[in-house]
């Protein structure tokens, strides 16, 4: 925990954290550490449908999770290792510190740790205690420091720009203010640093097929669409819409923005214009 308590921040203050014990504690706010896990909630801070969620990933829905999405997977057609491969290579991270949010199990942990070439060190956060136990045992045979906190993506509890890679796969679809997280994702990564961002959410193309039709079906969450209008295209360059799970997942990957971008923020200008275009139909 020292490596990684200079970045702490309270938050709701934004204040740093300071150890004591068990604890850590920023100007009377004191959070617990419980099983080696910080956890740098306040409940009654939380949206209700976070709350609502947080419920659904309990200690037995956490053992049972990877081998549904696994199930899911080969139903639609796909091999979730090789997908997640896939995802953490299409990140890119440079050498560094990364940030998973919304770290679940720890299912990608190992192909993140893979891209980052054995150095680093990779923080997890997530807002179930039971899904991070999950994960803290798939992180004790990682090659890289992995150190795993409970938090809101809303509240990330780092200072800004932290990270030299921020990912996010699977959740932000029902998080309580999804405007509010990928800004929180940009304002702890480092200028330049790339950032991933997936969900359920199938192209068109797909929906309009009977497998698609068929993933609806089975999972309502694949009939959401990708969030752009919740990009703060003003602060992020070098903007990329793909596609995973054939097709069933959309993915953004972009890069914070460095000072002095001037084209590119005429270019996220352009693209957020014909973002809203297309959305209103235009």
């Amino acid at each position: 925990m020292e490596r990684i308590l200079p970045v702490l921040r309270c938050p709701y203050t934004g204040l740093p954290l300071q150890a004591a014990g068990s604890t850590l504690l920023a100007e009377g706010q004191f959070y617990a550490i419980v099983d080696g896990i910080p956890c740098l909630v306040r409940e009654d801070q939380l949206a209700e449908i976070d709350r609502h969620f947080q419920k659904q990933y309990d200690e037995q829905a956490a053992e049972k999770y990877d081998r549904a999405i696994d199930l899911l997977s080969v139903l639609g057609g796909c091999w979730a290792p090789a997908q997640r491969r896939r995802l953490a290579r299409l990140l890119s991270p440079p050498k560094g510190m990364l940030l998973e949010v919304s770290v679940g199990t720890g299912s990608n942990l190992p192909y993140l740790t893979q891209t980052l070439g054995g150095t680093g060190l990779i923080v997890g956060i997530d807002l179930s205690q039971a899904m991070l136990k999950m994960a803290q045992r798939r992180a004790q045979s990682l090659s890289v420091p992995t150190y795993l906190i409970r938090a809101d993506a809303c509240r990330l509890p780092f200072a800004d720009e932290t990270f030299d890679a921020v990912f996010h796969f699977g959740g932000i679809n029902m998080f309580g203010d999804i405007r509010q997280a990928i800004k929180e994702m940009v304002r702890v990564a480092k200028p330049g640093a790339p950032i991933l961002i997936g969900d359920e959410g199938m192209s068109e193309k797909r929906r309009g097929t009977w497998l698609g039709r068929c993933a609806a079906k089975m999972n309502s969450l694949n009939l959401c669409r990708p969030p752009f209008a919740a990009i703060p295209w003003e602060d992020v360059e070098a903007f990329r819409l793909h596609w995973a799970w054939r097709e069933q997942f959309y993915v953004f990957r972009f890069q914070k923005k460095r000072p002095g971008s001037q084209n590119e923020q005429h270019a996220s200008t352009n693209v957020q214009a014909e973002v809203r275009r297309r959305i209103q139909g235009g």
